[in-house]
């Protein structure tokens, strides 16, 4: 469950940027930069993490979770590697950006969601980590949607 210090880490680089910028007065500043280090901080660390562990690593990977590897886990971590440089590019760029990022990551946590049920299922059993997963996927999404609605000017 890497992905509760990945959001963590997010939430601590948006703080640290709200203290020293004294950011902390306006609820439209604050969710605003709470939202970019979640794109910058998080996503850009989940391409980083992906690459490394499903393209570079991919058969120590594939083994530790006993799966099967293949050219699919290559495809995945690409596709993390592509969230990642969203992430990061929205540094850059905002409003309808930020909105594809969010949708994307919103599939993301979608797909997330959907391969631990399965999981389950095909295990026959809900483990501790699997519902953590599952918890952690509803709620990352819900702060997300909450903090480009308080952020302002994503929706529209």
């Amino acid at each position: 469950m890497f992905i509760i210090v990945l959001i963590a880490a997010g939430m601590l680089t948006g703080m640290i940027q709200l203290a020293m910028t004294q950011g902390f007065g306006n609820i439209s500043t604050v969710c605003s930069t709470l939202l970019l280090h979640q794109f910058v901080v998080t996503f850009g660390l989940i391409g980083v993490i992906g690459t490394i562990t499903n393209i570079i690593k991919a058969e120590d990977n594939a083994k530790v979770l006993g799966w099967p590897g293949g050219p699919f886990q290559i495809k995945y971590g690409f596709s993390q590697l592509g969230l990642g440089v969203m992430g990061i590019m929205c540094i850059w760029f905002q409003g309808g950006f930020w909105l594809g990022t969010l949708v994307s990551m919103y599939i993301y946590g979608i797909s997330g969601f959907w391969s631990h049920i399965a999981e389950m299922k095909r295990q026959g059993k809900a483990t501790v980590n699997d519902v953590g997963n599952l918890m952690i996927d509803v709620v990352h999404q819900t702060m997300l949607t909450v903090l480009s609605i308080y952020a302002g000017g994503i929706w529209a």
